[in-house]
């Protein structure tokens, strides 16, 4: 693990939602001695990042419908990192983290039947050649009377599922939480209820090959920043080649710049968290939706999470009434135990996506930037976070995931 030090690698992490945390544990883990420093608005406990507002979902498989492959390649290598993330977290904390790794049933009801032959058949036909080969550990298709055997209340309410059985879900503040108590733990320095201006390599000749932080009150040099403000670095990169604006870029043009940068946007996503003793679901579900993507994820003690919606809004107001309703119709329609569950609190948040929907780590001299996650926080963080270190310490490192890792000259 690294260490520590005073006179080793000076790094400093802007954001501390679910990418900069998973990223400082990785820094963490490597061999080389470090300094590492944290930036973010929210205090360490509680916050308003996208990573409290999400159901922990690792479902690469169950993703592919709609995303894009290099997805369902970085969510797999994901999966096979989780096991570590928890083992290791766990060994330092007084209050373990669960991975549930019960799968995924995808179940949908008679009148959306044709939407789950259509999604069994773009997995089908998406999957690799790898998977193919042994496709009946990835995907099986259950009837009603086998389904009984896995969630006897599901089998009460439709004919059979889809049954993906190497998915995997967390329970989001858990993870949050351990992970801070680990990088305190570590004597991370942690500035919390910071507000950060900008970050951008230094240019004065006393502070050369470095990159800084910048404070109301003044900046903070480091050998490295590494920017994982989701959202809140909008402006920063929607703004670059702007000479005089947030960001100082001074090799090419504007337009160069606009170009190596894509645009951010907001997706909006609601989730919902029910008590419902009367339900005893201990699989992730996967409901077809006419609108939404949407899954329940068990927690501990009955509680269940249900979501996301996924609109192309950048509100981040209240949970409206329309979305409430169906997501509280959806969990009623799979266990009708829902029916007398507890509303224990409702959230909504704006993910950060790019035009591709694909998460880019962008490095620029000293700056890196780790963007747009979109819904896949939790299912890419520990690989996006293994790639962006072996660049971080290797500037000859070529990722396998094609155009994940770009050069930025500006």
């Amino acid at each position: 693990m690294a260490h520590q030090s005073g006179n080793g690698m000076r790094i400093a992490i802007v954001g501390a939602g679910i990418m900069g945390r998973m990223m400082a544990w990785q820094l963490l883990q490597r061999q080389e001695a470090i300094s590492l420093t944290i930036f973010d608005k929210d205090p360490i406990e509680s916050g308003s990042a996208a990573a409290y507002t999400a159901a922990g979902m690792l479902a690469p498989y169950s993703e592919l419908e709609s995303a894009d492959l290099a997805v369902f390649h970085m969510g797999l290598a994901s999966l096979t990192r989780w096991p570590d993330v928890i083992h290791t977290l766990n060994s330092r904390l007084a209050k373990p983290l669960t991975l549930f790794d019960r799968g995924t049933l995808v179940v949908a009801h008679r009148q959306d039947k044709a939407d789950f032959q259509q999604f069994s058949r773009q997995l089908i036909g998406k999957l690799p050649d790898f998977v193919q080969d042994r496709v009946f550990s990835h995907m099986q298709f259950l009837t009603q009377p086998t389904l009984h055997q896995y969630a006897p209340q599901l089998a009460n309410n439709f004919e059979g599922a889809l049954y993906l059985p190497n998915e995997a879900w967390v329970d989001t503040a858990e993870v949050m939480a351990g992970l801070a108590d680990c990088l305190q733990q570590s004597a991370v320095k942690w500035h919390a209820n910071t507000h950060v201006l900008r970050v951008d390599n230094e240019q004065q000749s006393a502070d050369a090959n470095s990159a800084a932080v910048f404070l109301p009150e003044g900046k903070h040099v480091f050998d490295y920043v590494i920017d994982c403000r989701g959202l809140g670095a909008k402006q920063d990169v929607s703004v670059v080649g702007q000479r005089g604006a947030k960001l100082s870029y001074n090799t090419v043009d504007d337009k160069t710049c606009e170009q190596q940068m894509p645009k951010l946007r907001g997706v909006r996503g609601e989730v919902i968290t029910l008590y419902a003793p009367e339900v005893e679901l201990k699989h992730a579900v996967r409901l077809m939706h006419p609108r939404y993507k949407l899954y329940i994820a068990p927690r501990h003690n009955h509680h269940f999470v249900i979501g996301a919606s996924q609109i192309e809004s950048e509100d981040t107001g209240p949970i409206t009434v329309r979305s409430t309703l169906e997501l509280l119709s959806a969990a009623y329609s799979i266990d009708a135990g829902f029916g007398e569950a507890k509303i224990v609190k409702t959230a909504t948040n704006c993910r950060p996506a790019y035009p591709d929907n694909l998460p880019k780590v962008h490095f620029n001299q000293r700056v890196m930037r780790i963007n747009g996650l979109f819904r896949h926080g939790y299912l890419l963080a520990p690989m996006l976070a293994e790639q962006a270190c072996n660049r971080l310490f290797d500037v000859d490192f070529k990722s396998t995931y094609v155009d994940l890792i770009q050069e930025v000259a500006c």
